[in-house]
């Protein structure tokens, strides 16, 4: 449920889909981003909210009535099964059934111009794609995204939909989060530190963190699924001495260390972005927003990200998702 619950969000907001980076890409090179990046965030939570009000009293009443789609309470199983099931009970259910299918329609549609956006604003940067009108190269798009659909037509389409996109919302989207935190945090600038500090101090910080939070995550769920709790205060306790071990081979003094090796990366992206939101000045709240982000994205984001991504496959080993066969 929560590795849904995180995909959903990546897939609602448009992180790790292109979406936003395309959106992005036509603002102003100095547009403040912190603040637009909060709006969006909080106003899809706040919608996704008020929405859960919704989904719980529907599931509730199906409980109450012991449907036996009562179960059916994420993805398409919900919209598709559980919603129509509970319409079907109330008064004029043909015309809240309508009302249903245009809002379904809808959000098809935004979420077509979305994905079609972000693959032709790609396309458009390419050599060829700059020859091409933009109008080709969405109907392209359209087209080939049609043929491809049709698959989901066929009798047992609604199964293997179901199927794809758990497999695709919970598992690519979750992996191309933590490959794009480890872009940021662990890539970007890493070079320029290796060169002007120290390689072992980059090093002992790097492998002491993916070296043991990639087996970690897997031995958690695999070896140890009764106590895989226990994983958790080992992992993070390793790496205060990870940390500590990093700082004494570096020889530099706490604050350089910390700039330079233990927010590489991830303390200048933050910078830069609190600098476009202050107008070039140092606010109170910099620093905060520093540690804050920098943090999250280069370390707690990868870790937590990581464990959803071992629950949810070991889940689906030992038991095929929603039943299915697991060919699918």
């Amino acid at each position: 449920m929560w590795a849904e619950a995180c995909a959903q969000i990546f897939f609602s907001i448009g992180v790790c889909m292109g979406i936003m980076t395309s959106y992005a890409s036509y603002n102003d090179v100095n547009q403040p981003i912190i603040g637009n990046a909060l709006r969006v965030s909080i106003g899809n939570s706040c919608f996704s909210f008020i929405a859960g009000f919704a989904v719980f009293s529907t599931v509730g009443y199906l409980q109450g009535m012991q449907s036996q789609v009562a179960g059916k309470v994420s993805s398409i199983g919900l919209a598709f099964v559980a919603y129509p099931a509970a319409i079907e009970t109330m008064p004029a259910p043909n015309l809240w059934t309508l009302i249903l299918a245009l809002t379904l329609f809808t959000l098809g549609l935004d979420s077509a111009f979305s994905m079609v956006e972000a693959t032709s604003t790609v396309v458009s940067d390419t050599t060829i794609g700059r020859m091409l009108p933009r109008k080709l190269i969405a109907l392209i798009l359209c087209t080939t995204g049609c043929c491809c659909s049709f698959v989901f037509c066929f009798n047992w389409g609604f199964t293997y939909f179901d199927t794809v996109d758990h497999y695709l919302a919970v598992y690519l989207l979750l992996l191309l989060g933590i490959m794009q935190a480890f872009g940021a945090g662990w890539v970007f600038e890493a070079g320029d530190v290796i060169a002007s500090v120290n390689k072992t101090t980059v090093m002992v910080l790097s492998l002491g963190y993916w070296g043991i939070l990639l087996p970690l995550g897997l031995l958690a769920y695999f070896a140890f699924p009764n106590d895989s709790w226990m994983a958790m205060p080992i992992f993070w306790g390793f790496q205060v001495i990870v940390w500590i071990v990093s700082f004494v081979t570096s020889k530099l003094s706490f604050g350089e260390w910390y700039k330079r090796v233990f927010l590489c990366g991830v303390g200048k992206l933050a910078r830069s972005m609190a600098k476009l939101s202050t107008g070039g000045k140092r606010a109170w709240w910099c620093g905060i927003f520093e540690f804050w982000w920098g943090f999250s994205i280069k370390y707690f984001f990868p870790w937590a990200v990581w464990w959803l991504l071992c629950l949810s496959f070991s889940k689906d080993v030992a038991e095929p998702y929603d039943g299915n066969y697991i060919g699918w």
